[in-house]
């Protein structure tokens, strides 16, 4: 758990790429555990083992959740006696270094992408250096994973009955592709985190039911309606 501000919203595949990057770089710059009382929002959480690699973000009315496809770990530096965390993929130790040459390629190919493939962008880089190569693979990682992204909701500003209910979920950030699963009530991270596990019971989705009283207002509403158009028509 870390206090963490993390620039740019998730709209398409390329921020999804520069999110992680990141919490990659909050997390190689990242001192220790923040007490529980004195971390700030919005604050990150990254849950990293064998089972599950996801990170969230929480912010006041908000949790955002996607694949974060990476082990993080911590090991002590015996030149500095002190704890340093390692984020890792596979063979690939991510560094400053690295890290800094995926965010070049981030760049390059979000200016040039209308113009020019990633694989022309990566071309152009200095191959005889190995960091690049594992910064293009990093990226090219990022860009096949399934960012598995879902967003809860508490939206007073925005709710609008059984259409943009108060609490929901929100899956899948491209719009074409977005759609909602409204909520009875408020959740936390920990409910959050229940629902996406693999060793919890799975949550289970219904229809939402009308009460009597709800039902009884939407028909008056809609008889109300008629009355008037057909008073319109006389």
């Amino acid at each position: 758990m870390s206090s963490a501000k993390m620039d740019g919203k998730l709209k398409q595949p390329l921020d999804y790429i520069n999110i992680v990057l990141q919490i990659i770089e909050h997390i190689l710059s990242w001192t220790g555990p923040e007490k529980e009382t004195q971390v700030k929002m919005p604050y990150l959480v990254v849950d990293s083992n064998r089972k599950m690699q996801r990170a969230y973000i929480i912010k006041d009315n908000q949790i955002v959740s996607f694949a974060f496809p990476f082990q993080v770990y911590d090991k002590l530096d015996s030149s500095t006696g002190n704890c340093v965390w390692h984020v890792r993929y596979k063979d690939i130790d991510i560094n400053s270094t690295i890290l800094s040459r995926s965010r070049g390629l981030y760049s390059d190919y979000d200016t040039y992408k209308d113009k020019q493939s990633f694989r022309e962008i990566a071309s152009a880089q200095n191959l005889s250096d190995s960091d690049v190569l594992k910064a293009i693979r990093l990226f090219e990682i990022l860009m096949f994973t399934e960012p598995s992204y879902v967003r809860y909701d508490y939206d007073p500003k925005g709710a609008n009955g059984l259409r943009h209910p108060l609490c929901h979920f929100d899956y899948n950030f491209i719009d074409s592709y977005h759609y909602k699963v409204g909520l009875h009530g408020c959740i936390n991270l920990a409910q959050l985190e229940d629902m996406i596990s693999k060793d919890t019971d799975s949550w289970y989705v219904a229809k939402y039911r009308e009460s009597i009283q709800e039902k009884q207002k939407r028909l008056k509403n809609r008889f109300s309606k008629i009355k008037r158009r057909q008073s319109k028509r006389r």
